[in-house]
């Protein structure tokens, strides 16, 4: 019987656009730990999720079931739903 074990860390930032400093204090802390949710939720591992108030850097153990894009996606367009829908913040992108 054969094992297989593999690991795919990945260094991920996201840029608002222009860098608008829409992750402020709050919304920054609220968002990196709702994106640590989703990562969670598809099968990875967060292990370093941080940023400032116009970026967002993770460091990710993807599941190896799981293409690139579809992570980014998944992550990209769940987060800002959730900023648009809970924050109100009209403008964000």
């Amino acid at each position: 019987m054969s094992h297989r074990f593999t690991a795919l860390f990945t260094h991920l930032i996201f840029s608002t656009k222009d860098r608008f400093p829409h992750l402020d204090r709050d919304l920054g802390a609220e968002c990196r730990a709702y994106i640590g949710g989703i990562v969670e939720n598809v099968g990875g591992r967060r292990i370093a999720i941080g940023g400032v108030a116009d970026h967002i850097h993770l460091l990710v153990d993807m599941p190896a079931t799981l293409a690139l894009s579809d992570f980014v996606r998944t992550i990209k367009s769940n987060s800002s739903k959730w900023i648009h829908e809970n924050r109100n913040r009209p403008k964000f992108a």
